[in-house]
Parts: structure tokens; C-alpha cells; sequence
């Protein structure tokens, strides 16, 4: 996007109330933090909400001393539970606290580009949107477990980027996400699905395009990009992916539900080459489909060094994919200290 663009949109500034619920995120806040404070956008045009979801670490303090170093407004409420989904809940009572139109939500252990406002703000305007899905990737680190976790993600926003290209957007992510609070509330926000313990993003995002498909958009630029953080460990990965997979029962979308099984399936076929070597060519077409993909992604998001790892990545994620499949649909998940059930 040309920066004369981004000036002339930034002359008709839209306010934003920046949503974060946290738990236990004192070794991230900071960073997310000084990144909202560097933001190329007028101090009085945006607020930060952060809600604090039982936090017994140093979460508040590091937020209430940052508070007194920025001229952001910065203001820390308590969650409320009332279902199930505590992000929900946080996410619900943050937006009631806010005193601007648009929303736009992210996660304490993500850090914002500079030109992220003033990107979304473009988007509001030239498309007349109400709701908007933007960019997530994660930082680039060394060692093949965080590689891993970087090409499944990079071909995971390539999915969600091709999904709106095809007007059949079934995905998003709640680290970089942005709608109208009108039409929130009006759309009764997560009620019907509070009860699962994720789905914030993907199933308001249905709800939006159930009502006005025409105005839900995603935010197709590097410059818009969030950048959050991988897993540290197997186990926390296990649980993360269990904890996104549990909500595809409840899609509503056919393309989603077609969409998830034919990657199930195609994923449960490559076994099958242990038994029939002949089929070698169905694996090769598969790892040229996902390198393809996962290429024009990293291309987009300026990420393309992890892309030699590939094949490697290839043979593991057959053996994930249809693990976490069938982990999340019957066992329980951990998530921030809290046990889950589907």
C-alpha cells in the first residue's frame, strides 16, 4: 500500500478500542506494550483495554508501571466469568468498557507494526467494512520445532487468505482481528458459542458474514502484520492446537467443514504409501500443493528462509495433523493453567 494512500486515509482518522485479554503475561506484556505506545497514530484517536483474567504473576504491576510512562490511554479492568470460554468473557467485557466504534483485538504476547491503525483505517474506508481479518505470523526462531510450528502457520494464513479470495473465508485469527461494536452488539457477540473454550474470531466472523457477507474483509498487507510468539514446547503446542481444533465441530460453513476433511483425509491417505510405495506421486503432489502455498505466503509476509525445510516438515505432519484431529475432538486440553474439555 503506497504511503500517499495511507496519508490521505490518515486525514479522516477512525478511532479504535484495542482489546487484550491476558493471563500470566508478564515476560510478554512489555513488548506488546511499547509496540502499541510506537504506534504512527494520533494518541487521541485510540485507547487500550486489557483485561486481566486471573492473572497470579506480575501481569498487573508491569501493566500499571508502564501506565504512568506512556501518554497512551491505558486502562486495566477484571474479567467476568459467566461462561465457559474465559477469553470470551474477557473479550465481552472489555468491548462493553469501550468508548470507540471499532474494535480491534490482539494477544499480550504479540508485538504490532508501526502503520497498524492507519492500515485498518484505509480498509474501513475504501471497502466500508464491519469486519476485518488481518495478519499473523510468528517471529522467525532457530531449531526444526519452531520451524515447524512457522510453515504449519504460514500455510495456515495462507488457507485463511485464500478463503476470502474465493468468498468462503472460514478462518481468521483473534491476534489481529477488527470490527464494528454496533454490529457486535446487535449480532449478540459470542453468545451461542460461549460454551466452547475457543472460536472468538472464526465464529463472530461467521456470524458477520451470515448477516453482510459484502462487509467482511481481510487486511491483505506485510505492513499490517502481527507478530506473536511460538509455543515453547510439545506439550503447549499439543494443547494450543487441540484447543483450535475442538471448535470445528460447530462450524456452520460447508467450505469449512469440506475444506477440513479433505486435509484430514488427504493427510490419512499418505499412510498408505508404508503399504503402497506406488502412490509415492500422491505425496509428492501434496508437499508441491503446500509448498506452493505455503510460498506465496512467506512471500507476502517476508519469510521465505524456512521454506528449505519443507520436506522434512512434509513427512511430520501427516503424523500431527491427524493426532491433534482426533486428540481434540475426544481428550482434554490445558490452557493457561485451566483444564478444558471440547
Amino acid at each position: 500500500m503506497k504511503t500517499d494512500t495511507l496519508k490521505s486515509a490518515s486525514t479522516h482518522h477512525t478511532s479504535f478500542s484495542i482489546i487484550i485479554p491476558f493471563r500470566n503475561e508478564a515476560e510478554n506484556l512489555n513488548m506488546l506494550l511499547e509496540s502499541l505506545s510506537d504506534l504512527n497514530y494520533p494518541k487521541s484517536h485510540f485507547e487500550i483495554i486489557l483485561i486481566d483474567d486471573a492473572s497470579t504473576d506480575a501481569s498487573v504491576a508491569l501493566v500499571e508501571a508502564f501506565q504512568q510512562q506512556t501518554e497512551v490511554s491505558i486502562i486495566v479492568i477484571e474479567n467476568e466469568r459467566f461462561s465457559t470460554s474465559p477469553k470470551k468473557d474477557a473479550l465481552a467485557k472489555g468491548i462493553s468498557k469501550a468508548q470507540f466504534e471499532w474494535i480491534i483485538t490482539t494477544d499480550a504476547d504479540c508485538k504490532v507494526p508501526e502503520l497498524w491503525l492507519q492500515h485498518y483505517t484505509q480498509k474501513i474506508r475504501a471497502e466500508d467494512s464491519q469486519f476485518i481479518a488481518g495478519p499473523v505470523c510468528f517471529f522467525e526462531s532457530k531449531g526444526f520445532f519452531n520451524t515447524f510450528q512457522q510453515l504449519d502457520f504460514l500455510s495456515l494464513q495462507g488457507a485463511t487468505i485464500g478463503s476470502f479470495g474465493l468468498q468462503q473465508a472460514f478462518m481468521c485469527n483473534g491476534a489481529n482481528l477488527a470490527f464494528s461494536k454496533t454490529e457486535f452488539l446487535r449480532l449478540k457477540g459470542y453468545a451461542e458459542t460461549d460454551h466452547l473454550a475457543s472460536g472468538d474470531d472464526v465464529f463472530l466472523m461467521q456470524k458477520f458474514i451470515k448477516e453482510m457477507p459484502k462487509k467482511v474483509h481481510y487486511l491483505k498487507t506485510s505492513e499490517a502484520l502481527v507478530i506473536t510468539q511460538t509455543q515453547p514446547n510439545w506439550k503447549s503446542l499439543k494443547d494450543q492446537r487441540k484447543r483450535w481444533a475442538a471448535k470445528a465441530s460447530a462450524y456452520t460453513s460447508w467450505f469449512a467443514i469440506l475444506t477440513s476433511l479433505l486435509v484430514l483425509l488427504g493427510n490419512a491417505a499418505l499412510f498408505t504409501i508404508v503399504f503402497h510405495p506406488e502412490i509415492w506421486p500422491l505425496l509428492l503432489l501434496k508437499v508441491t500443493v503446500d509448498f506452493l502455498l505455503i510460498y506465496q505466503t512467506a512471500s507476502l509476509f517476508n519469510q521465505k528462509k524456512k521454506l528449505v525445510y519443507i520436506p522434512l516438515v512434509a513427512v511430520v505432519y501427516p503424523f500431527f495433523t491427524l493426532y491433534i484431529a482426533l486428540a481434540s475432538q475426544f481428550g482434554k486440553f490445558e490452557w493457561k493453567g485451566r483444564t478444558f474439555k471440547k
